[in-house]
Parts: structure tokens; sequence; C-alpha cells
């Protein structure tokens, strides 16, 4: 029998072993907490700096597009001009033919000097065209060596999130192939200009193309002062314009010795590579001469046409003019007097401009959306990197999770040793967002006629926009394969089993992976 004293004290530290068993549970749970909550916090953090560097990719390449829209129109006021001194040349000569067979005739040498000037100032015009030309190729190629390739402007932005943010080289596929066709620089205008005169140049797959992308044919017809287009001369009768600038050689090439000799229906035929312009009159004309009186003169027209330096195959013919076609003028050759400037394209008198890939219009229309580059950004977080083990994170815990009967090992312990340097493959070691930015093209249209959208992506109207999309939707988007090219095998397996499981993002398809 135990003593009354012994009976009162025996449950002395019951308390305590409990609360050291509610402590070391209460421990875990903290841990536990800090330990999901830091991988939670390290998901946040990497997803917000993929999602920053792909808009900022889709801002920058909106930028890009719309300086480069900028400079075409500029281009095409140039190209205007050119038509329109392209006129007055010609309605000089008229007006020059007219007075010849008055009695104030106006001398040679001083129409020559007009002449010859306002043939200078063409070639001026035709030059300062060909140099924004180069100015949009040192923009494109600024965008994509500078910033797109090997994910630079996507680095950039991770580290200053993050130092131990990084992004991967080969996460620049997709962006490169959308905006420039998979090329990661950009070739000189020398060189495109000796691809275009071979005609071996590529074609473009992106949504750039770099000598016109389809878009001739529109920027001449925004240029064009074709016949009765009279708003680039101001006059009710004559016209100017650019030959189509597809003839590689023209043998047919015509010396006209007179008007009477030349085909209206030929103007633009006459050469593939030229601009022209030409007047007419059709009743005599009333010439007011310097001694006051205003004398009859017989009906007069002319044609002028300007080609580039290099062919010499330009014309100035007037009627009544003592020496037409390829003669002399105040001891001039009338083709060194009017010719443009050196050819960008030989031959061609078009100085070539950064385009749109048109043909991306039409590829299957929104299951490709429209052409208009989706960017992705693809960061990366390397929890067995030197950096880490080196400053370990004393919340990372292991932990066992059963998936389909099947036991896995997840650890988050790097600095402890157990996760090892296996490669990108590992979707253990390696934690990697991605995420999408677009460059789209919106002109929206006045509400008072319904709205949307007023016209197809170009490069003619400054109207480039940028936003976050989803990585998935579009035809030619498969994130699993970016993951893929990038070494991230397991990411890329990972997103395919959810795939064949049902999940499907933002595509009602799936991805299609």
């Amino acid at each position: 029998m135990q003593p009354a004293r012994l009976l009162r004290h025996g449950g002395r530290g019951q308390a305590l072993v409990l609360f050291s068993l509610t402590l070391l549970l209460l421990t875990l749970m903290v841990l536990m907490t800090l330990g999901f909550g830091m991988r939670a916090k390290e998901r946040v953090e990497i997803q917000m700096a993929a999602d920053a560097a792909a808009y900022s990719q889709a801002v920058s390449t909106a930028r890009t597009f719309n300086a480069i829209a900028v400079m075409n129109r500029a281009q095409i006021a140039h190209m205007v001009a050119m038509a329109g001194t392209q006129s007055m040349i010609s309605f000089g000569s008229q007006y020059h033919a007219a007075r010849q067979a008055t009695p104030c005739p106006v001398p040679d040498p001083a129409f020559a000097l007009l002449d010859e000037a306002a043939a200078t100032q063409t070639r001026q015009l035709q030059g300062r065209a060909g140099a924004m030309y180069s100015a949009e190729l040192a923009l494109y190629s600024r965008l994509v060596g500078s910033q797109l390739a090997d994910q630079k402007l996507t680095r950039a932005i991770a580290r200053a999130v993050n130092p131990e943010l990084d992004a991967p080289e080969q996460g620049a596929n997709k962006s490169l192939s959308e905006v420039s066709g998979g090329a990661s620089s950009i070739q000189s205008k020398d060189k495109l200009m000796e691809q275009e005169a071979a005609g071996n140049t590529p074609a473009a797959t992106g949504a750039v193309a770099t000598t016109g992308g389809g878009q001739g044919d529109a920027m001449r017809n925004a240029t064009m002062g074709s016949l009765g287009w009279t708003w680039v001369h101001g006059r009710p009768s004559g016209s100017a314009g650019f030959g189509s600038g597809m003839a590689a050689n023209n043998p047919g090439f015509t010396h006209y010795p007179s008007i009477g000799g030349m085909d209206s229906s030929t103007y633009q035929t006459i050469s593939g590579r030229n601009s022209w312009a030409h007047d007419h009159a059709d009743a005599p004309a009333l010439i007011p001469c310097p001694d006051g009186n205003i004398y009859p003169s017989p009906t007069a027209n002319a044609w002028v046409m300007s080609d580039e330096y290099q062919s010499k195959q330009d014309q100035h013919v007037f009627m009544l003019h003592p020496a037409p076609g390829q003669g002399m003028e105040s001891g001039k050759r009338v083709d060194e007097m009017h010719t443009l400037g050196a050819c960008v394209v030989c031959p061609g008198i078009w100085p070539y401009a950064v385009g749109f890939n048109a043909g991306l219009l039409h590829d299957n229309g929104g299951e490709n959306d429209f052409g208009q580059p989706k960017l992705y950004a693809m960061v990366l977080r390397d929890y067995a990197s030197n950096s880490r083990r080196a400053r370990p994170d004393p919340w990372n815990l292991m932990f066992k999770f059963k998936f389909a009967g099947q036991e896995t090992l997840f650890d988050n312990s790097a600095p402890l040793g157990r996760i090892q340097p296996t490669g990108r493959e590992d979707v253990q070691r390696n934690q990697v967002a991605l995420s999408a930015g677009m460059a789209y093209y919106h002109r929206p249209r006045p509400a008072a006629v319904g709205g949307g959208w007023e016209e197809p992506p170009n490069f003619l109207n400054p109207f480039w926009r940028a936003t976050l999309v989803s990585t998935e939707g579009a035809r030619d988007d498969k994130p699993a394969e970016s993951l893929d090219q990038a070494g991230f095998s397991e990411h890329a397996g990972a997103l395919r089993r959810l795939d064949a499981a049902g999940y499907r993002g933002a595509s009602r398809t799936g991805g299609r992976y």
C-alpha cells in the first residue's frame, strides 16, 4: 500500500509530456505551412516573371511594327511626291514644246537646267525612301537579335525579379518562328538585295517579310498616280505612276522617236521598272509670252520616263522637239538627265519596304491568329543549382505522394543533396513557368457603323497593340513541344498526360500535343 504522500504526487509530469507532443505536432504543422507557403510564393513569383516577360516581348514587337508602319507611310509619301515631280517634268516638257511654235520659245539651255533640277529632286526622293527601308531593317534586327533571340529580354526581366531565375536560350524558338520564321538574326540590306536580284529570296514564314511580304501591290496602289488619279498633279489631264518592277529584263524596250508613235496601251509595259508621267493636249493651246501677248500653239503633248541609273533607258519626248527620245538636250544625254537613283533591287525603282506576311492572313484564319505573332516566355528556377546549395532554404521538406496507386517521392530539399544535377528533364529539380503575349492589330471601326475591326493586320497603319494570351488556342500553339525543345522533357510529358486525361486549358479541343 502506497503512502498517502506518494498518491498525492504520482500524477506529476503528465501535462509536460502532452505539451511536448503537442509542441512537436505544432512545429511540424508550422514547418509544413512554411514549406508549402515558400513553394507557393516561388510559384507565383516565377509565373509573374514569365507573364511580365511575355507582355514586354509583345509590347516591344508591337512598337517595332508601329514604327515600321509609320516609315512605310513616309515611303509612300515620298513616292507620291516622286510621281508628282515626274508629272510636273512632263507638263513642263509639254509647255516647252508648245512655246517652241510661238515667237517666245524657251531656250534649250534654260529648260535643260530646270529639267535637270527636277530630275535631281526625283532622285533625292527615291534615295530618302530607300534610307527608310534601311532604318526599318535596323529596327527589325534589333527586335529579333537583341530582344527575342536567346530570350535576352526575358532573361533580363527574370533576373531583375530574382537573381536565381533564368531563361533558357532554347525557349526563344516559338517567338522567333512567329516573328522572323525562326531566324535569330536579320541579314543586311545588301545581302537581301543580292538574294532578291538573284531570285532566291526564301519565302517568309514568320509575320515579317523583309522584302515586301506581298505588300508591294498594296503599297504601289497607295502610291499610284495612275490614269484619272489627278490628285497627284492637280490637272484635269495627264497622269503619273510607277511601273510594276517585275521584269528582270526587257529586251522589247523601245526608244520612241515621237509622241505619235507611242501606244498608250503599253504605258506600263514600255519598261517594267520605271517611273513615268505623260500629258496630253487635245486642242491648240493659248500660250502667254513675256511680251504680254497670247499666241496660239498647235497640239502638244509630252512623255517622260525615268528609270534606274544602271539601265539608262530613260525617255524624254515631246512634240516638235528637235531631238526626241534618247537624244541630246542642250549638250547632255536625256537618259542621264531623267534617271532615278541607283536601283535598290535591279531592275526596279521601288525602295523595298519591310512588310507583313500577307500569306498568313488566309492560313486557316483564326486558327492561326491571322499571322499575328504569339510570343512565348519560358522562365526557369533550378532547385539543384550551386546558388541554392550555397544558400539553403531551411523550410524545404521531403514528401511522399500517391498517384493512381503509385508512391512518388517529391523532395524540395536540394541543399541536402537528394536532388542530383540530373539535367533539365528532371521535373523535381526544375521549376518552369511558361507564358505568352501577343502583338495584335486593331484598327477599330466607328461605333456608328457597327464597330469591330476595320482591316486585317498590315504594316501600312500603326495600330499594333500588345496583350497577354493563353499559350494554347491557335493551331500552331504547341507548348509541350516548346518545353521539349528547351530540354524539359518530363514537364512536357506531364502536360501531355494532362491533355490525355481531359485537361483543355484555353482550347476547346485540347492542346493536341
